[in-house]
Formats: structure tokens, C-alpha cells, sequence
């Protein structure tokens, strides 16, 4: 029976899209949220080291400054060990530590505390020429700057700003020779509009506390803060990129959904009306989907095709069995019929001789029926998928040959060879072949087996096959001996038998007797 086969090919499994279509689900909302929140760190991280080279080169300025007034400072903390023995490198960087993943946001910066105290000579001199310097500055960095004496007091600003921010902590570290950053949120919290709450970058500034060194003392510090970039301004800024980006996302999805549609959705509404036409009866066997997009699919629809064919096929063959079962039981039937009416019409007196020959009818064609209907259930079991079980060649054919007494089996094979049938298979196919050659009067049959290619001839001695029958011996209820009680089945269930075996009979012409090869195109092997 042909089955129609789908073209192998590499297809993804349905597993796989839907597997890849949830990880991408699940993993474009997390990137987005990993690039926003990277993106914040890095605004932080660029500004942080922004702050610490401006803080670095104006503390220098500010110690030059310091030591034209007092070459010998003893105001300030004097620096440890440790801490100039690190300053004393060649290179001494301050890498960026802020994390905005971390979370570690603190209050607003505390307000300057008036003090009744002013700062002194050394830095009244210098005060206002580092004020200028820091509001020019400030007009292209946008930095805010304060620069401090050694007990915290602003000597000078970029703006307006007077006290001490000793209390401050940073502050109070940088005065011990320490450089600190950290993020503080805004004082004008609550001035803000709630569309620039939406990130948190516009929340927060960088401060940074530098240390101001002359002679291993700290003299001051410097204080600097700015806001770092808003991830908003930075959108804006690349809002051409932006576009590009976005229409780059637009048609992606556009084609993540036309997969989904090419590769799932139109080959299940295909399957889905091809399904409906054989239900209908329109098409009994469908023609293949042109495309079935992934591997399951793939196989469905094969199985479909393969199913619907079979289907046809069997419907086709039982109506045909039924035209010949029909058929062929209506003459037995009418045999009988007409007997039982002679019968019942025979009078008491009738010789004996006239009632036996009506009941030897009735015997005969009960008899006759009861043998088609046997045959009609043994071609039921050879129509059975092979179990995909082996059977010694030798053992079949030692057991088959014991119902035959009358029959010369000769085997010529190897002793190894396994046949792809299971036991009864095997049995059913050789019963009906011994038992075919012994009604057409064979005294003898040789059975042989051919490796190249794999074949297995059985020859016997009877009256044979006529050249005009070989091609139609194996039909259902095709008989040469139907006067002799002959149903027509036997070869057409041992053809039935090795057609679940993938093999095929096939009857040759022979100078005496019938030969029978049959043909295998794998399964058979040495045990």
C-alpha cells in the first residue's frame, strides 16, 4: 500500500519556538529593565569620575594657592603613615565606586551651620580669586563647588554659601585625609513635577569630598556635587539612534509573528481542512500541506496523509470483499436452499439414495461456506501490523512441514537465518503456500534462500501456474480449482502476511510445478 511521505528536512521542534518565544517574552522586559538601570549606573559612574578629576585638579590649585601665603601650614590633620606613603606613588588613581544597584541613596545634604567664627589670614587671602575660579567653572561643568579651611568652614563657592559643614560626614572624612563620593538625594523633592518622578535618575546628585594637602597636612577640602545625567535628556539626545532602534524592534516583531503564523498557525489551519475534506468525503486522501513549518507538524501531517490513505484503502477493500463475499456465498447458499425446499418436497417414501444426495449437498456447501469464512478471518490476521518481531527460517519451516506429511520439504539456507515475521505470521504464510502446492497435486517442495538480493523461492512439482494466472494468482478469490472447493484466499492472505513485513510475492515462471519468490527489501538477518 503506497503511503504519501512528507520531504525530511531539518525542522525546529514546537518545543523549541515555544520554548525560544517564552525566553524572549520573558527576557525583553528584563533587558530593558537591566539597560535603563545600567544606564543610570553608568550616568553615575561618568559623573562620579567627572567630579573626582575636577575635585583632584582644584585641590591642587587650592594647596598652590595655600602655599604662597604659609610655606610651613600647622593648622589641618596631619596625614598617617599609611596615607602618605600611598600619595607618595608615582600614581595614585581614585576609581568610581557609586552603585546605583545597591541601592545606597543618602538624605539630602545637610545645610551649612552659621558660626561666629571667620576663617583665617591664610585663607582670607586666597578666598576670593578661588571663588572666581570656581564660578567660571561652574558656567562650563555645571558643578557645583565649595572649597573648605581645615575645620570645615567655606573659604570659597561657585555661588552663595557661608558656615561650617564640619557636621557633614563626607566633609568630615575628607578633613582626615580621606576621598569620599556618595549619592544624596535632592533638597527640592517636593518641588518637583510627578512626570519627572518617572526616573530616578533627576532625584539624586553626586557629592564628592577631596582632601587638600600642603606638606602632609590637610589644610581643607574640597566640596563638589552636580546631577548626573537625566536618562530622559539622554534619550533626547539620542533620539535619532532611539528611532532606529525602535524600528528595528517594530519589524523584528513583525517577523517573530510571521514565524509564528508560517510555522504554527497556517500549517494547523491546514491541517485543520484537510482534516475536514476526508471527514467530508471530499478528498479520501488528501494531498500533502505544501508547507508544515516545524517537525511535529511535520509528522502529524504525514501520519494524517499516511492515516487517511490506509483509511481509503481498507474502505476500498472491504467493500470489494464484500462484493465477493457476497458473491461468493450466494452460490452455496442457493445450493443449500434449494436442497432443504427438495427436501422438504420429498415424499416419505422416496428412496433413500435421493435424500442422502440432497443432504450430501447441504454438507457439502456448509462445509464450503464454513471454509471461505475461515479464510475471510485468517486474511483479518494477516492484514495485522507486523509486530516487528524475528523468526527462525528453520524453525518455521520444521514446524510448518509436520502438517504436511505427504509433501518432500526441502530447505537449502543457512541455519541463522531470521525472517522479520513473527511466529505466527510465519506459519500462517507457509501453511497456505504448502498447502497450495499439495492441492495441486505436489509431491515435493524445495524451498530456497538467495542473499543477493534477499529472496526466498519455494518450488514445487504440481501442475503449476499458467502464464495467463501468475499475475492474478495472489487476488482474493481468484481460484483455478473453485469446482473443487477452492476459495481463492490462501495466496491472497500469504500476500497479505508479507505486505506488513514489507516483502512481496511474486509467482515466476517454471518448467514444472509453481515457483513462488518472495522479496525482501531489508528486515531478514543472521541471527
Amino acid at each position: 500500500m503506497p503511503v504519501l511521505k512528507v520531504r525530511q528536512k531539518w525542522r525546529p521542534s514546537l518545543a523549541l519556538v515555544i520554548g525560544l518565544v517564552c525566553l524572549a517574552l520573558v527576557t525583553l522586559p528584563i533587558v530593558g529593565v537591566l539597560g535603563a538601570r545600567l544606564s543610570s549606573n553608568q550616568f553615575v559612574r561618568d559623573t562620579e569620575r567627572s567630579l573626582l578629576a575636577q575635585a583632584a585638579l582644584l585641590a591642587e590649585v587650592y594647596a598652590a594657592a595655600f602655599a604662597e601665603q604659609q610655606t610651613e601650614p600647622t593648622l589641618g590633620y596631619p596625614l598617617s603613615d599609611e596615607q602618605i606613603a600611598h600619595r607618595s606613588q608615582v600614581y595614585h588613581p581614585i576609581p568610581p565606586r557609586l552603585d546605583l544597584f545597591r541601592g545606597q541613596v543618602s538624605d539630602p545634604r545637610p545645610d551649612p551651620v552659621a558660626v561666629d567664627t571667620g576663617i583665617g589670614a591664610p585663607y582670607e587671602k586666597i578666598a576670593q580669586s578661588l571663588s572666581d575660579l570656581a564660578t567660571l567653572t561652574k558656567k562650563t561643568t555645571l558643578t557645583g563647588y565649595l572649597l573648605l579651611d581645615h575645620a570645615g568652614l567655606i573659604v570659597a563657592s561657585s555661588g552663595e554659601g557661608a558656615g561650617s559643614l564640619a557636621h557633614v560626614p563626607e566633609v568630615a572624612r575628607a578633613l582626615q585625609g580621606e576621598t569620599v563620593t556618595l549619592l544624596r538625594y535632592r533638597a527640592d523633592q517636593s518641588n518637583r513635577h510627578l512626570l519627572n518622578s518617572i526616573s530616578r535618575d533627576t532625584s539624586y546628585r553626586v557629592f564628592v569630598a577631596h582632601p587638600v594637602v600642603v606638606a602632609d597636612r590637610v589644610i581643607g577640602a574640597v566640596y563638589l556635587s552636580r546631577t548626573p545625567m537625566d536618562l530622559g535628556k539622554f534619550l533626547f539626545q539620542e533620539r535619532y539612534t532611539l528611532g532606529y532602534v525602535t524600528v528595528f524592534m517594530v519589524l523584528s516583531a513583525a517577523l517573530v509573528g510571521g514565524l509564528m503564523w508560517r510555522l504554527i498557525s497556517k500549517p494547523i489551519r491546514d491541517l485543520s481542512t484537510q482534516s475536514r475534506d476526508v471527514a467530508s468525503g471530499l478528498k479520501p486522501v488528501p494531498d500533502p500541506v505544501p508547507h508544515y513549518g516545524v517537525r511535529e507538524l511535520a509528522e502529524l501531517g504525514n501520519s494524517v496523509v499516511s492515516m487517511a490513505s490506509t483509511l481509503s484503502d481498507r474502505s476500498t477493500a472491504i467493500e470489494t470483499y464484500t462484493n465477493h463475499v457476497t458473491h461468493e456465498l450466494k452460490s452455496p447458499v442457493t445450493a443449500i436452499l434449494g436442497a432443504a425446499e427438495l427436501l422438504a418436497d420429498t415424499p416419505p417414501n422416496a428412496p433413500a439414495d435421493r435424500q442422502r444426495k440432497l443432504v450430501s449437498n447441504i454438507q457439502a456447501e456448509s462445509l464450503r461456506m464454513t471454509t471461505l469464512l475461515d479464510r475471510l478471518r485468517d486474511l483479518a490476521r494477516a492484514s495485522i501490523q507486523a509486530d516487528g518481531s524475528h523468526t527462525s527460517l528453520v524453525d518455521l519451516i520444521t514446524e510448518a512441514a509436520h502438517e504436511f506429511p505427504r509433501l518432500n520439504v526441502d530447505l537449502k539456507a543457512p541455519e541463522d537465518i531470521d525472517l522479520p515475521l513473527s511466529q505466527d505470521q510465519g506459519l500462517i504464510m507457509l501453511h497456505h503456500l504448502l498447502q497450495n502446492a499439495q492441492q495441486h497435486g505436489a509431491t515435493r517442495v524445495d524451498i530456497t534462500f538467495e542473499e543477493n538480493p534477499i529472496a526466498l523461492r519455494i518450488q514445487d512439482n504440481g501442475s503449476g501456474v499458467s502464464s495467463r494466472n501468475s499475475e492474478r494468482i495472489t487476488q482474493p478469490f481468484f481460484t483455478t480449482r473453485r469446482d473443487a472447493g477452492g476459495t481463492g484466499m490462501g495466496l491472497a492472505i500469504v500476500a497479505a502476511v508479507l505486505e506488513q513485513a514489507g516483502a512481496q510475492i511474486r509467482c515466476l515462471p517454471s518448467q514444472q510445478g509453481a515457483l513462488f519468490q518472495i522479496d525482501w527489501s531489508e528486515g531478514v538477518h543472521e541471527s
